[in-house]
């Protein structure tokens, strides 16, 4: 906190402890002078109420005895009696007052007149009836309740004086000690107003101080401000000079300053449709082992100057890598012209002799040429890898280059196929088929053939399934997911559905071996196959005869993509089966589409007259639920319900 805030502090504080005390102790005068007549004002109430106890009783005792003396006729509520009033003050008395003390001296009092009124009745009947003995009695009775009544008076009356001398004595405490609170509060702010004044007359000389110090700095900022201006320009400069100096070096090569790959790239963008030819040097890793890296990097500089000094001025050249340089050119139109050039430069190349100090060595390039409009680069690159493969020395890059690469892809595929089956990694991955039908009914599930490649990546089907047909390995696939769905319904008692192709049902060893697992199977109930809608299906004969064989052991029969290209209503006529499922094609815009809307629903209801259960598949939205639902399809499948995952997920998540 700074000097001038703690000094206006202390003088706010200062000046509250000279208002504070005098306010309080005004307001403690004035309390004690309220609470003084308030208590003077009580007193007084209660001596004008003894004294009119007093008076009353003794007017009334004396009014009744001269009636008696003159023998009138008394009667009591006639008379009047003052005293019932002064009872009903008493009460209030009582409750209003704090004081125990003269609580029970006012409660005492309000006794005695009950008293006095009871002996009074008890003297008059006596007198009314001549009863002298007992009229004698209640007249001494009479008498010495009255005596006590002026006896409790006075003594209230002394109490209440008591009272008043202690209360304002009280008071007068309170008061002095207010008067001392008030001088040492005005003492203590005086005290705190001083040191108040001192604080700031050490912030005026601390500012004094200051503003001399600001002046000097100023001064001094004024100096290093015109040092920092000259340091900013210079910097100016550096910097400038170094983003210079980057830009060279991102876009040349560091040992023959050439434009590098980052520049061909750019120019390539710029230019279009350019022709481009990839220069790579022979052997030169064989080059660098023999004669060492020095030598190497010479070669590399006198590749690259035989290079500028044979290359047309309409082309550019670029060392793209280590030894690999590539010329560009956007003048020459045909490609022939272009790839004749050169093959001539390559030809040069070949033959020329590189001299360094006694050594004479030879240095031979393949070449890529390319002609294109995109992807320049990576055409070129495909050539020269073509012309390095079949040792052409020179290869011009055609469409056709492309099915290499497809035919190593397959290759690839092929061989990671082989390995997830015989390690057993073509596994089905399950995803839910849910009743629109009835909530409550237990979902079933479709076992979709995933490969785990060694690396733990999952591939779905359409990427080796073709491949599998064309290396004749697709039953080995039916029968590893074959085995393991009927594993997954032993364990978990859940329906399961499992594909088949025609293919599977026209291979007598694939129907072999699930009718032997079928026979011998106890949950056969749990289990339909999904048999493919094709072409294929025109032999009805061989395919009922599954059919009805696989229901026998009492599994059921889907065709599966139902709708699609090779739909023909005459499919479900021919055949027996349990399911029709909607090919997705017909499903995916079910919502938006009118056609596809007419033809689900006459499928819908051609099934439902032939007791067929339909399954809509690609169910992926809220909207395409609905709609398939409001159309009565009774089950529902896709990705909006559920995707194909492990089930030990599906456990995890019931779980």
């Amino acid at each position: 906190m700074s000097l001038r805030v703690r000094s206006y502090i202390l003088i706010v504080f200062s000046i509250f402890l000279f208002i504070i005390p005098l306010y309080v102790g005004n307001s403690a005068i004035s309390n004690a002078k309220t609470i003084i007549q308030n208590i003077q004002d009580e007193l007084l109430n209660l001596v004008e109420l003894t004294y009119a106890v007093k008076h009353n009783v003794q007017e009334h005792r004396t009014l009744i005895l001269e009636k008696m003396i003159r023998k009138e006729e008394i009667d009591l509520s006639e008379e009047g009696f003052a005293l019932e009033d002064n009872i009903k003050l008493l009460d209030l008395m009582v409750e209003r007052t704090d004081n125990t003390e003269l609580k029970g001296h006012l409660a005492r009092l309000h006794k005695r007149i009950i008293a006095f009124k009871l002996v009074e009745e008890s003297m008059v009947g006596a007198w009314k009836n001549g009863e002298k003995i007992d009229f004698t009695d209640a007249l001494a009775g009479y008498d010495s309740v009255t005596e006590k009544v002026t006896s409790d008076v006075t003594e209230l009356q002394d109490l209440s004086g008591i009272f008043l001398s202690q209360a304002i004595s009280q008071i007068q405490e309170r008061s002095d000690k207010a008067k001392k609170l008030v001088i040492y509060s005005i003492f203590g702010g005086i005290i705190l107003l001083l040191f108040a004044f001192y604080s700031m007359h050490r912030l005026n000389e601390k500012y004094k101080t200051q503003t001399e110090r600001a002046l000097e700095a100023e001064a001094e900022q004024r100096k290093l401000q015109k040092r920092l201006e000259n340091y900013s320009h210079d910097l100016e400069c550096d910097v400038a000079k170094k983003t210079e100096e980057l830009e060279y070096r991102y876009y040349h090569h560091p040992l023959t300053q050439l434009p590098n790959r980052n520049r061909l790239i750019e120019d390539i963008r710029n230019m279009g449709s350019v022709n481009i030819a990839l220069f790579n040097l022979d052997k030169f890793q064989e080059f660098n082992d023999y004669f060492g890296e020095e030598l190497g990097n010479i070669a590399i500089k006198e590749m690259a100057g035989f290079l500028k000094e044979s290359t047309p001025d309409s082309c550019g050249l670029y060392h793209v890598n280590g030894d690999e340089f590539a010329l560009l050119s956007n003048k020459v139109r045909v490609k022939e012209e272009f790839a004749e050039s050169i093959r001539e430069l390559q030809q040069r190349l070949n033959s020329k002799q590189f001299v360094y100090g006694e050594d004479v060595y030879f240095l031979t390039a393949s070449v890529g040429v390319a002609s294109s409009s995109f992807n320049q680069l990576a055409c070129a690159d495909i050539a020269l890898k073509e012309a390095k493969k079949h040792h052409t020395g020179l290869s011009v890059y055609t469409s056709t280059m492309e099915m290499e690469k497809v035919y190593e892809s397959n290759l690839r595929c092929s061989k990671k196929l082989v390995h997830a089956i015989n390690s057993g990694n073509v596994v089905p991955y399950y995803q839910p088929i849910v009743s629109l039908k009835e909530s409550a009914a237990p979902a079933r599930y479709e076992g979709l053939a995933r490969m785990i490649e060694e690396d733990g990546t999952v591939t779905p089907p359409f990427q080796f399934l073709d491949i599998a047909k064309r290396l004749r390995l697709y039953p080995e696939i039916t029968r590893a997911m074959f085995y393991k769905v009927l594993e997954t319904i032993q364990n978990e008692m859940i329906a399961v559905s499992i594909n088949l192709s025609v293919d599977d049902i026209n291979n007598s060893v694939i129907v072999e071996m699930i009718t032997n697992a079928l026979d011998s199977f106890e949950y056969n109930h749990f289990i339909t196959f999904e048999i493919l809608e094709t072409e294929a299906m025109d032999n009805y004969a061989d395919v009922q005869l599954f059919i009805d064989s696989v229901r026998s052991f009492g599994a059921k029969v889907a065709i599966d993509d139902f709708g699609s290209g090779y739909s023909n209503f005459s499919h479900i006529l021919n055949i027996e089966v349990d399911y029709i499922k909607i090919d997705s094609s017909l499903i995916s815009n079910i919502d938006t589409d009118k056609n596809s809307k007419i033809m689900v629903e006459t499928i819908v209801k051609l099934a439902q007259k032939l007791g067929i259960e339909t399954v809509a598949e690609f169910v992926s939205s809220e909207a395409i639920y609905n709609t398939v639902k409001d159309l009565g399809v009774d089950w529902a499948q896709g990705y909006w319900l559920g995707k194909p995952v492990p089930f030990k997920e599906i456990k995890k998540s019931l779980s």
